[in-house]
């Protein structure tokens, strides 16, 4: 498509209230879409709740002899002890932020951890 054809395009678009275009053709093909048209974070949402990480470290399923086995679709309480995330011979506990099946784990054992990363996803239980 020549830059003269594409310019008239443009314009025209400009004179609409249209939020996108496609014109196709063997050998060209142009998509204009307008801010309008994309798609904005505030137009998804999802129903998990984020475990988000304490704090920047290494993240354990376990505190020192206490290992414990967390599997996807668990049944897991608000509150409940997911592991601890351990810097500068300090840990802070990860816990559960909602009551709920634990849907997504999103680390692993001995895994760096930054502050604020979600680490877990729990989506509410289906009455």
């Amino acid at each position: 498509m020549d830059t003269r054809t594409l310019a008239r395009f443009i314009a025209w678009s400009k004179t609409t209230d249209l939020q996108e275009l496609i014109y196709k053709k063997p050998g060209a093909s142009v998509q204009i879409k307008t801010a309008a048209a994309a798609p904005h974070a505030a137009d998804f949402s999802s129903k998990l709740t984020p475990v988000l990480s304490p704090a920047v470290g290494i993240y354990h399923s376990g505190a020192k002899g206490k290992e414990i086995v967390l599997k996807e679709n668990a049944e897991v309480k608000k509150g409940a002890f997911l592991g601890v995330v351990e810097m500068n011979k300090t840990a802070k506990e990860v816990l559960a932020a909602a009551d709920g099946l634990l849907k997504i784990i999103g680390v692993s054992d001995g895994q760096c951890a930054e502050y604020g990363q979600p680490l877990f996803f729990i989506e509410p239980k289906q009455p």
